[in-house]
Formats: C-alpha cells, sequence, structure tokens
C-alpha cells in the first residue's frame, strides 16, 4: 500500500512538473513576422556599429532574458525564467537586432490552459552588469520591452504558432544615467538658481 501511495504521489510531481506551460522565446521574422527586434536607441549608444538610431541591435555582450508573473503584475513582481539568458547576434550577422539560444521557456506556476500571463523581455550588457539589475544600476546599456500579455495555449500539441510572443513589439537599448548623475544635475540646477537669486 505503500509503494502505491509513495508511486502515485511522484506520478502527480512528474505530471505537475510536465504541465507547465511553455512560449517559444525567439524574435526572429519566421516566428514573429515583423520587426520586433532588439534595437540601439540612437547612434552614439556604447556598441552601435552603425551609427545611426534605431539601428538593429548586436554585441554578444548583449544578454537577453525573458521575465514572467500574473497577468496585472508590476515590473517589481515579475521573475527571470530559470534558463539562461539569450544572446545578441555579433556584428557580422545577417539578422542584427535578433537573439541567439532563444527557445522553449517554461513559465512556472502557470499550467497549460492556464489563461493569460504578463511577460517583459529584458536586455542589458554584461560588461556593465552581470545581471539586468546590476547593469541598469551601473547606467549601462539596458533596455526592456514593457510588459505585454501571453495566453498560454491549451495544451503542449497546440499548433507552434500558439506559443510565439504576438503581442511583443521589440524593444531599444541605450545607456541610463546613474542615480549619481542626476543627483548631481540636481545639485548644479540648485546652485544655479541659487546664485541667480543673488544677482
Amino acid at each position: 500500500m505503500k509503494r502505491l501511495i509513495v508511486t502515485t504521489l511522484m506520478s502527480m510531481v512528474a505530471l505537475g512538473a510536465f504541465a507547465q506551460g511553455t512560449v517559444n522565446f525567439l524574435n526572429d521574422t519566421v516566428t514573429l513576422p515583423g520587426n520586433k527586434f532588439v534595437r540601439f536607441a540612437k547612434g552614439t549608444t556604447v556598441g552601435n556599429v552603425y551609427g545611426t538610431n534605431n539601428a538593429p541591435a548586436v554585441g554578444t555582450n548583449i544578454q537577453v532574458q525573458l521575465y514572467f508573473g500574473a497577468s496585472g503584475a508590476t515590473e517589481a513582481q515579475l521573475q527571470a525564467v530559470t534558463v539562461a539568458p539569450a544572446r545578441l547576434r555579433g556584428s557580422t550577422t545577417t539578422s542584427p537586432g535578433v537573439w541567439s539560444s532563444g527557445g522553449f521557456r517554461t513559465l512556472d506556476g502557470f499550467a497549460f490552459g492556464s489563461g493569460t500571463v504578463a511577460l517583459e523581455v529584458r536586455a542589458w550588457d554584461l560588461n556593465a552588469g552581470a545581471t539586468y539589475a546590476l547593469a541598469l544600476a551601473a547606467g549601462g546599456v539596458t533596455g526592456n520591452s514593457g510588459i505585454f500579455l501571453y495566453t498560454v495555449p491549451a495544451t503542449s500539441s497546440d499548433p507552434l504558432g500558439n506559443f510565439a510572443m504576438a503581442n511583443f513589439q521589440g524593444l531599444s537599448v541605450d545607456q541610463v544615467p546613474e542615480p549619481t548623475t542626476f543627483a548631481l544635475l540636481g545639485l548644479s540646477g540648485a546652485a544655479l538658481m541659487i546664485f541667480r537669486r543673488r544677482k
């Protein structure tokens, strides 16, 4: 009897793990028709080999990660998928703006047919930090897509197109000034106002 209970419990755990919803984390033009690329915001963005605004981004130092959470979740509530981030392609690629090492990602806690999930794609330069949060805090090249919705397919045998991130619109990366830079700008502005008032 004990053996039957243990076997049943192990089967239920395995079935629960297997039944987690998935999404196809790719942004190539076959999976997602249109220009749903990662782009350099400005011609002067570090790493922009093209020197023009909104150029498709390249550089294997730029990581791209998928974050997910319940529908209606805020950015702070989203968590990264457990698979390592993808990377942008090198500067000699014929597919700029497209990441490599993507593919199916498991959305832990969201079973097939569980409804709508909030997704966000975040990108950052590894030279500024090992994670998105560290690179953002350091004022490195970062960017995010903003939150978009994805409907988890009903079953794992749904048509392949149902697994695409259809609501993903692409994203731009650029340097974000460090908080200390903002503080210095604020102090400079206050000093100018004081100096003007004294005159």
